[in-house]
């Protein structure tokens, strides 16, 4: 469960934007690696984006918040009760990567992304 809600919140890589039809929209498949801590150590994930927001999740239970801005900066807060996941990076193309790291259960590392369809 812990490794599902590293990886989902690592996949909110994506913009928000004005456009109708983003070039971030579609599937994105997530890896996570954890580098610091005693979470799982490494996981994956897929979420759907949508006009530049995440829609959909392969997580079960975990609440995506997120954007990227018009300079490809990606930021990201993934939350599972009380268990809080934040992850940032930089989006080029149909690709994504960055740091991630979670307070609440002491642990981070690494993500990466890249668009599926």
């Amino acid at each position: 469960m812990r490794a599902k809600m590293l990886a989902a919140g690592l996949l909110v890589l994506f913009p928000l934007s004005a456009a109708a039809q983003s070039s971030h929209d579609g599937r994105w498949s997530v890896s996570a690696v954890t580098a610091v801590g005693k979470c799982e150590p490494s996981a994956q994930t897929v979420v759907t984006i949508k006009d530049n927001r995440i829609v959909a999740i392969d997580a079960q239970s975990v609440e995506p918040w997120g954007y990227i801005d018009d300079t490809g900066t990606f930021v990201g807060h993934f939350s599972q009760g009380q268990r809080v996941m934040r992850a940032n990076g930089t989006v080029k193309g149909d690709a994504a990567s960055g740091p991630w790291s979670s307070n609440t259960d002491y642990c981070g590392g690494t993500w990466s992304a890249h668009k599926i369809n």
